[in-house]
């Protein structure tokens, strides 16, 4: 899982943030980003929405840091 993290770190993540400089961020804009990456991580480490299983978790599990912080 860490492996999956990383590259998901460095090659989905900064493809999704590329420009991120430069963006005014709005709220609608981090809600909308992190749902973007609520989604991918469960279908990255195969959890349904059946199972309940909050991100946080999932994220500490892979090495992943917040999205929203990474934009700031």
């Amino acid at each position: 899982m860490t492996v999956r993290g990383r590259l998901y770190n460095s090659c989905v993540r900064s493809s999704m943030l590329h420009g991120g400089e430069t963006w005014p961020v709005r709220k609608e804009n981090e809600v909308a980003l992190l749902q973007a990456e609520m989604r991918m991580v469960r279908w990255m480490c195969g959890v349904n929405l059946q199972f309940q299983v909050k991100v946080e978790r999932e994220n500490e599990r892979i090495g992943l840091d917040d999205v929203i912080s990474v934009l700031q």
